[in-house]
């Protein structure tokens, strides 16, 4: 992990990790299936940077029949050169669906990352486990240069920005620099928005992902008429 992240999250130094998250430790604790056995081995590392929690931030965890924010978890998972936009959905579905905390999800080749976040429930037929029911990701950014937006988004993910009432608050506190950053990639303005305000723009961003995959589907079906 040759970028240093935390210049841009400014995680306090007691909640830094920086260990290795092995492919055993997949192998041996969860039944993966054939494919993402293989998502896996496509893999090159993961990275644990950190562990927001009560002992390591000083900030309160929730927890109620549907959500748990007892820890919240900073992972980073390094791909093949020049493969992130290939290999990056199947990567993050595998680490968030079988991490149990709510993370955040760096996922890097060489040049360029993003951040993912998502919506992860608790399973209610198996407490232990977790039922993801969104993911929402970054857009695509340069690790050799940044322009106004994408400094506005590292200004909003960084520790000092982010809303420290309880982890539930600091986790939502990602999830709307996130949303704001994909917005900002439609609007050419990064704007703070509440968590309400929030959830309005990702409805907006989502039927606009929408609507641009029907424009795609109808242009091929024009192109396939005589």
């Amino acid at each position: 992990m040759g970028f240093l992240y935390n210049k841009i999250l400014g995680i306090p130094e007691r909640a830094l990790l920086n260990k290795k998250i092995t492919k055993a430790f997949f192998l041996k604790n969860f039944e993966l299936t054939a494919a993402e056995k293989k998502v896996l081995n496509d893999i090159v590392n993961v990275d644990w940077l950190a562990s927001l929690k009560q002992a390591t931030a000083n900030i309160a965890p929730l927890k109620n029949d549907v959500y748990s924010y007892e820890e919240v978890q900073v992972i980073v998972c390094t791909v093949p050169d020049n493969a992130l936009k290939d290999v990056s959905v199947k990567c993050v579905e595998l680490i968030q669906k079988y991490i149990p905390y709510q993370t955040v999800l760096i996922v890097e080749d060489n040049t360029h990352f993003m951040v993912n976040v998502c919506d992860k429930r608790i399973n209610l037929n198996d407490t232990s486990k977790r039922i993801v029911t969104k993911y929402i990701t970054s857009p695509i950014v340069s690790k050799l240069y940044k322009n106004e937006v994408t400094t506005d988004f590292f200004k909003e993910i960084n520790f000092e920005a982010l809303d420290k009432y309880s982890l539930e608050s600091l986790y939502k506190s990602y999830t709307n620099a996130v949303v704001q950053f994909q917005a900002a990639m439609v609007t050419g303005v990064f704007d703070k928005r509440n968590t309400r305000r929030t959830e309005e723009d990702l409805i907006h961003l989502e039927n606009i992902e929408k609507l641009e995959k029907e424009i795609i589907t109808l242009s091929n079906q024009i192109k396939k008429e005589t």
